[in-house]
């Protein structure tokens, strides 16, 4: 795995001609290249991909990119990011005791 992943950078920093790699990690699962000589040519192109692969699609990065937000927030911001988790774990006790007493 780690291998594939050297391969990928190396791949990336010949294209772009730049050391960092970081677009790899921060554009997460795969990039899309539009090939359009004007801005009319690449909206078209965009309006083409259906809505619903998009919401599927931008659903799968958000879920891929969590967890690298959690540790930014944490690192940037701890007092109020666990205040956060601190206050999603009461309301999710709150409401597993509600369905406890529920049934």
């Amino acid at each position: 795995m780690k291998a594939m992943f050297s391969h990928l950078r190396r791949h990336q920093r010949r294209i772009s001609g730049r050391k960092s790699t970081a677009e790899l990690r921060d554009f997460g699962q795969y990039q899309v290249l539009f090939l359009a000589e004007s801005e009319q040519q690449l909206l078209a192109q965009i309006q083409q991909v259906p809505i619903t692969e998009y919401k599927t699609q931008r659903r799968r990065l958000a879920l891929a990119q969590a967890p690298r937000q959690q540790k930014r927030r944490l690192h940037r911001h701890p007092v109020s990011t666990i205040q956060a988790l601190v206050n999603q774990h009461t309301e999710l006790l709150t409401l597993l005791e509600f369905q406890a007493l529920k049934y």
